[in-house]
């Protein structure tokens, strides 16, 4: 599979975790709590360790993990104060220029360089200003519209 293939996969499965989140925090939808911190048990940080891994230069490598990392605490952090009832803190954090939201858009930018980056095989020709691949910057919806838009109770545990 092609480098470019392989980056738009992870995007997909990282734009699939963040709406799976939004679902839960809008009542719509159960999540897994106790991995929501978790870096290696979203499709994305599984390919990021292993196939991302073996394809991404190591000091953006790394930067791409920091940042992922950062999205999943922040994540975390989000479910920490809603269990706390620290409802404004939280929406605050989902806001579109929250920093869950500005995490993720870190990633898709450090994600969509590597794409655009991808060296060419051997024997083919430079591309010639190529169209970025189809998932956009920003094109994420944000995870809360307002703020005065409550968020579900979350039961402890």
């Amino acid at each position: 599979m092609l480098m470019k293939n392989e980056i738009e996969e992870a995007l997909h499965a990282h734009a699939v975790w963040r709406k799976q989140f939004r679902d839960f925090l809008n009542g719509h939808a159960s999540f897994d709590l106790a991995t929501v911190g978790a870096t290696d048990q979203c499709t994305f940080g599984k390919w990021l360790d292993n196939q991302g891994h073996r394809m991404i230069p190591s000091e953006l490598h790394d930067e791409i993990r920091a940042v992922h990392k950062e999205f999943h605490q922040i994540a975390a952090g989000i479910i920490h104060k809603i269990k706390e009832k620290r409802f404004a803190e939280a929406h605050e954090d989902i806001s579109p220029d929250g920093p869950l939201n500005r995490a993720s858009l870190r990633l898709e930018d450090l994600m969509l360089k590597l794409s655009l980056h991808e060296p060419a095989p051997v024997g083919s020709p430079a591309p010639q200003n190529e169209p970025a691949p189809s998932v956009q910057q920003g094109s994420e919806k944000p995870l809360a519209s307002s703020p005065g838009e409550p968020l579900p109770p979350i039961s402890p545990g």
